[in-house]
């Protein structure tokens, strides 16, 4: 049980990699068909898809192969988790690893810096409620400690599970469970990014953390999906949550009471949108753990909130 993977579209393919230069993709997953990567099945990737087709997730299907242990779900239930972090009482230091496959030039690296220092500031506006009138504050802010720069070509197109991810982040990865590590690269597959969840931490200690496709932080040139979301929705994973579209229409659903069902996952920003007729309320295409573009995601609700502190303390505190 290592990460989720986040899947997008409205990029061109050069060679079956992701190019970043406009346009569409030229080859995409089916519709109705899950992309699937090689041993990704405790993934959720973001991946880039045709413009209408539906973007889906690596090996995530109805079952849900990040489903927490007994021991694990009794720990993250424990009622001494519970209610136990004010708005705003954790701050998260939180280094960013820029990989690129050349030397920087002046020029390059201050528009990183640019884009890395963006990226903190949507972080820490999304995970204040500062967004939406609707969204809940979270005990969490994030606090931009170090930003690493590294030339590798072949982690820059690093995938999920793949041999340059583990090395990238054997080589790189700093800190305890506490430390976020945001790998940013043009990551390969078509994904947007993938982040590991806070209960695998302890067995897979030098996997943990979030990547990112560098040009979708804010001010990047992945159009629809260029104002920071994508980290904000991998870094919802890692601090423990699901997608809202986890486990379908079923009573189990994303482990969240106040998120309403719901079936698949949203694109676009389909307002009205109910695929759960039998449950009560509307898709939550506006939060931030759904599929919708980055102007449509804007908010976590307290029940997430509240998700993401007993994880915090079941997992990651101290």
């Amino acid at each position: 049980m290592s990460s989720f993977i986040r899947l997008r579209r409205r990029v061109a393919v050069v060679g079956g990699g992701v190019a970043l230069a406009g346009g569409l993709l030229a080859a995409a997953a089916t519709p109705t068909a899950p992309a699937v990567l090689a041993g990704s099945s405790n993934l959720c990737a973001s991946m880039h898809t045709a413009p209408d087709d539906a973007r889906v997730r690596p090996g995530h299907g109805k079952a849900d192969p990040n489903s927490l242990t007994s021991e694990q779900a009794g720990k993250l239930g424990n009622p001494a988790h519970r209610n136990a972090l004010a708005a705003g009482s954790v701050t998260i230091p939180t280094i960013y690893h820029v990989i690129s496959d050349h030397v920087l030039s002046n020029r390059e690296r201050n528009r990183w810096i640019r884009l890395v220092g963006a990226q903190t500031d949507v972080l820490n506006e999304s995970f204040a409620g500062e967004t939406s009138p609707d969204a809940a504050d979270t005990a969490f802010r994030f606090d931009q400690v170090k930003i690493t720069w590294t030339v590798n070509a072949d982690w820059y197109t690093m995938v999920p599970n793949s041999t340059a991810e583990r090395a990238a982040k054997a080589a790189l990865r700093e800190g305890g469970a506490d430390t976020l590590n945001i790998y940013s690269a043009n990551i390969g597959a078509g994904l947007l990014g993938w982040a590991t969840f806070p209960q695998n931490f302890q067995d897979q200690q030098t996997k943990d953390g979030v990547v990112i496709l560098d040009e979708s932080m804010p001010g990047g040139n992945t159009d629809i999906y260029s104002e920071g979301d994508t980290a904000t929705h991998e870094v919802g994973h890692w601090l423990g949550l699901y997608h809202t579209f986890q486990n379908g229409c079923s009573n189990t659903g994303d482990m969240v009471d106040d998120t309403a069902p719901e079936q698949s996952p949203a694109f676009d920003c389909p307002v009205g949108r109910d695929t759960c007729l039998k449950d009560p309320g509307l898709d939550p295409i506006h939060n931030f753990m759904d599929y919708t573009q980055d102007n449509c995601m804007d908010q976590f609700t307290p029940g997430q909130a509240q998700r993401m502190s007993d994880s915090w303390l079941a997992y990651r505190a101290g």
